[in-house]
């Protein structure tokens, strides 16, 4: 099963990123800060990093994030993002984004 581990500060915005992505199929874990997001991560490796912040992104593989008025142009500065997605996003945007995303990086070894 895909693993996805989402970074966001706001409780809200975890929680409803976490029953859309898993009424989805996707295995998820949760973090609040980078802190909290690397014992995550190490713990279990995620497929795909969902990151609230810039700073999160620059600290783990991220490869989706989600920041507020999201310019696509802006993942050129931001190493490692494959994929940036405008907030606010309903379901269906979140996941045709992971969907997106996910083709367009190769799987974490050991995970199906």
């Amino acid at each position: 099963m895909i693993r996805i581990l989402v970074i966001d500060p706001e409780p809200h915005a975890r929680l409803t990123m976490r029953s859309m992505l898993v009424g989805a199929g996707y295995e998820v874990d949760l973090a609040a800060d980078g802190c909290a997001a690397e014992s995550a991560f190490a713990r279990h490796p995620a497929d795909l990093v969902i990151a609230d912040a810039e700073e999160e992104a620059a600290r783990l593989p991220t490869r989706l994030l989600a920041v507020p008025g999201g310019d696509p142009l802006r993942r050129r500065e931001l190493g490692g993002v494959t994929n940036v997605l405008p907030k606010p996003f309903g379901r269906d945007d979140l996941l045709a984004a992971v969907r997106v995303t996910l083709g367009a990086i190769p799987p974490v070894p050991g995970h199906s």
